[in-house]
C-alpha cells in the first residue's frame, strides 16, 4: 500500500511541476554525536555541439552562439527605480568563420550585401521609439498597487542598413536593455520576449 500512495504521491508531483529536491532528512533528527542528515538534488552538465559551415548563427563576443538572449536587470526595490542598463555584443557570422560570400568550400565569393539587425513585430515592441513592454507575471508583495501591470524599457541596438562587403566575416551591434530612471514599480516579476534578428540581402 505504501508502495502505491509513494507511486500516486510521485505522479502528482510531476504533474504539478514539483521540485526535483530530495528532501529526506528532517535537521531535528540529528541528535547524537555522529549522526548525519542532508539532502540531495539531481544534477546534469550539457553543452551542445553544431556542425562548421556555412550556416548563419548569432554568437557574443566570445564566439557563444546565443540560444536565448537574456537581459537580466536583477532584483529592484519596488518604488520608484534608478536607471538600469544591461548590454550584449550581437554578432552575425557563420559557422565556419568564414567571409559570407565564400563557398561551402571557404573559397572567397564576390557577393556583396545588405546587412540589418532588426526585432520581428509583435504586441510587445515598438520599432519607432524602440520601448520593449515588460508585462507583470506575477506579484511578490501584498503592497501591490496594481498601477504597475507593465513596465517600459528602451531596446537600443544599431538598426540602419549597412553595407557588408565580399571578405566581411561578420556584422555586429551592442545592444542595451535601458530601464530610464524614474520608473515607477510595484513588486512582481516583469517580463518581455522578443525575437532578435539578423539579416543580408544580396545587392
Amino acid at each position: 500500500m505504501k508502495k502505491v500512495l509513494f507511486g500516486l504521491f510521485a505522479i502528482s508531483a510531476l504533474a504539478f511541476g514539483a521540485s526535483h529536491q530530495q528532501m529526506v532528512d528532517s535537521a531535528v533528527s540529528a541528535k547524537t554525536r555522529g549522526d548525519n542528515v542532508g539532502a540531495g538534488v539531481p544534477f546534469e552538465v550539457r553543452v551542445n555541439i553544431v556542425d562548421k559551415g556555412p550556416e548563419l548563427v548569432i554568437t557574443d563576443e566570445n564566439g557563444n552562439i546565443y540560444d536565448v538572449m537574456v537581459f537580466d536587470h536583477g532584483t529592484k526595490l519596488a518604488g520608484t527605480l534608478n536607471r538600469s542598463v544591461v548590454e550584449k555584443t550581437a554578432i552575425l557570422r557563420r559557422t565556419d568563420g568564414h567571409a559570407f560570400s565564400a563557398t561551402e568550400n571557404g573559397d572567397l565569393g564576390t557577393t556583396k550585401y545588405t546587412g540589418k539587425f532588426e526585432v520581428l513585430p509583435n504586441n510587445n515592441y515598438n520599432p519607432t521609439t524602440h520601448i520593449l513592454t515588460l508585462d507583470k507575471l506575477s506579484s511578490a508583495s501584498a503592497k501591490d498597487t496594481g498601477y504597475t501591470k507593465t513596465m517600459a524599457t528602451e531596446f537600443n541596438f544599431i538598426g540602419q542598413d549597412r553595407d557588408v562587403t565580399a571578405t566581411d566575416n561578420n556584422m555586429r551591434t551592442l545592444i542595451q536593455s535601458v530601464i530610464k530612471a524614474g520608473t515607477k514599480a510595484d513588486g512582481g516579476m516583469y517580463i518581455g520576449t522578443g525575437t532578435f534578428t539578423a539579416k543580408l540581402t544580396v545587392k
